[in-house]
């Protein structure tokens, strides 16, 4: 699902038919109340707030209808959204956000396994953004079902739908071994050029079932299969994709699907099979003991530590190769030799930045501040613990916020002894000026600062103006001004309709680089990763597993005219 009701941003929740005034009239504070409850998570009382001003004729109204069934929805109170919705669409026939109440109400039906009832719902959606929203919710679903029989029924009454015929042929092979039923499965197959990479969600697993021995004859196959595993929550429908927490699950993969084409063009087949995986360890350990899942080549993913163990436990136990593509915490490595990170861990991180302030200046005095977030905190940590190793001095070690007086009042004198350079960890985009605003007013303008990149507005910060002392710390520095950057952009823009995320750049890079890899070493695909610094051709900073199983690419910037560069 890639974007998907639009409705608790500004236009979407009160809706361009509503004025300002009725927005503070008595119904209006009403409705906004209905929405603060269902914002908090508390659909019961939303629903009860709503239900009254489902009755009335305000142009409240069919909003009402909608957040009434959405709140319904969440609380899985499926007949009850059901019947709001077709009193919605009774009512309010011409309503403007009708695509969302259609949504809404295939997803429902989905929900109740009223599977026809749903599919005619989906098709009289006619907005072309919500295209992959509806894949996506009919592969949740419909890969759930185990009647082979009302399936193929199902996919008979809809034969020219792709997502039905994807989830009977994954049903046949994982069910029938019945001559015509593998030749339907064939068909369709060949029809709509179905993928294992369309398969989502797991099911009916094998207790017990071993992998099969890893032969020259699985590497010979033609193609690799790469298991993804991440958070996408396929089940949920939440009320705008800004309000979806995981929107960075699609960016991610997104990216990957444009990598998967590149390999392709590189003669590199990838079956890219994504299964929606959070932190429920049950999902996980049914997981293990899937059939498709267990001739995985490669594994990307999860993300929660406590099903990336029970995923790193069967990656050891089956000999393939595991990576965690965002974490930055260096202990998930210790639970398998074939445990990699795709990004430096923050004791590398840290470890680099002394080395820097090493550099810097012949002394090691450090003073370190750190934002408000538990990231924050263990740089901090990490980098006071780095600089004791390398027999330097910490001088202070402060919480800051983004507030320049605060900063001010919280910041030693340093009257008896200054620091020779500053750390700043922090998520906040404003605390890294903020800081430089009380540096300056101090005399220890001339001092060197290593910030985390994410304690300024990156993209718009100059090295100008912070005369040439500031260094960064960013581990996916993307360089807008290269054209391979440019290229993506345009055609990441062209696929999705939205430029990308850091995380778009990731996957990308990511997927393309292990193909590559994978293709070129196969068996030995651990060996391989350790021939080398890769540099080129890729988006971001490019890997090094040379001296270790985190990727050790430098995450250091500093300035070179008007442009960040990376420190060699």
């Amino acid at each position: 699902m890639k974007r998907i009701l639009l409705l608790l941003i500004l236009w979407g929740v009160f809706g361009s038919s509503i004025s300002n005034a009725q927005l503070f009239d008595k119904s209006g504070k009403n409705y906004r109340e209905a929405i603060d409850f269902y914002k908090q998570g508390k659909y019961l009382v939303a629903m009860n707030r709503l239900a009254p001003l489902t009755r009335t004729t305000s142009s409240f109204a069919p909003y009402s209808h909608y957040y009434y069934a959405l709140a319904a929805y969440q609380l899985k109170k499926y007949n009850d959204s059901y019947l709001m919705l077709r009193q919605l669409v009774s009512r309010y026939p011409n309503w403007e956000r009708m695509n969302d109440a259609h949504y809404l109400m295939g997803a429902t039906q989905l929900a109740l396994g009223n599977y026809q009832q749903a599919l005619q719902s989906l098709q009289l959606i006619d907005e072309a953004g919500l295209k992959k929203d509806v894949q996506g919710l009919k592969q949740h679903y419909l890969s759930q079902i185990t009647d082979l029989n009302a399936l193929k029924n199902l996919q008979k009454q809809n034969a020219g739908d792709k997502e039905v015929a994807v989830a009977l042929v994954s049903l046949i092979q994982k069910k029938s071994t019945d001559k015509a039923d593998l030749e339907l499965s064939d068909r369709l197959t060949n029809r709509f050029g179905i993928e294992s990479t369309e398969t989502v969600s797991v099911k009916n697993p094998t207790p017990g079932q071993k992998s099969p021995p890893r032969t020259a004859r699985n590497w010979e196959k033609g193609y690799y299969n790469v298991a993804v595993m991440l958070p996408f929550r396929l089940g949920e429908v939440p009320a705008s994709r800004r309000s979806r927490p995981n929107q960075y699950a699609y960016d991610y993969y997104q990216g990957m699907l444009l990598a998967k084409q590149q390999l392709k063009d590189e003669g590199i087949l990838v079956n890219l099979q994504t299964y929606d995986i959070g932190s429920e360890e049950a999902l996980m350990r049914d997981l293990v003991n899937n059939n498709q899942f267990r001739q995985s080549d490669l594994l990307i993913g999860p993300l929660y530590t406590n099903t990336y163990e029970i995923a790193s436990k069967f990656a050891s136990e089956n000999d393939v190769l595991i990576v965690n593509p965002l974490s930055t915490d260096g202990s998930l490595l210790a639970s398998s030799n074939n445990a990699y990170l795709a990004r430096p861990s923050i004791e590398y991180q840290m470890a680099q930045a002394a080395q820097l302030a090493a550099r810097l200046s012949a002394g090691l005095t450090a003073a370190v501040y750190y934002g408000t977030t538990s990231k924050d905190s263990a740089m901090a940590a990490a980098y006071t613990e780095e600089i004791k190793k390398k027999g330097g001095k910490v001088l202070e070690m402060v919480r800051i916020t983004d507030q320049k007086e605060t900063i001010d009042a919280r910041m030693s004198r340093f009257e008896r002894e200054k620091p020779t350079h500053i750390v700043l960890a922090s998520t906040d985009p404003q605390s890294g000026p903020a800081l430089f605003s009380v540096l300056n007013g101090r005399d220890l303008s001339n001092v060197p600062v290593i910030a985390t990149a994410t304690s300024f507005d990156f993209q718009r910060s100059r090295p100008h103006s912070y005369g040439g002392r500031l260094y960064l710390l960013e581990t996916d520095y993307i360089d807008l001004t290269k054209d391979n950057i440019k290229a993506f952009r345009r055609a990441y823009y062209e696929q999705s309709e939205t430029l990308p995320s850091v995380y778009s750049y990731q996957g990308y890079d990511q997927l393309l680089f292990l193909g590559r890899m994978i293709a070129k070493y196969k068996d030995r695909l651990s060996q391989g990763l350790k021939a080398r610094q890769f540099d080129e051709d890729y988006l971001l900073s490019g890997f090094d597993f040379t001296k270790s199983r985190e990727n050790q690419v430098s995450p250091l910037l500093r300035a070179e005219g008007s442009r960040w560069v990376p420190v060699r």
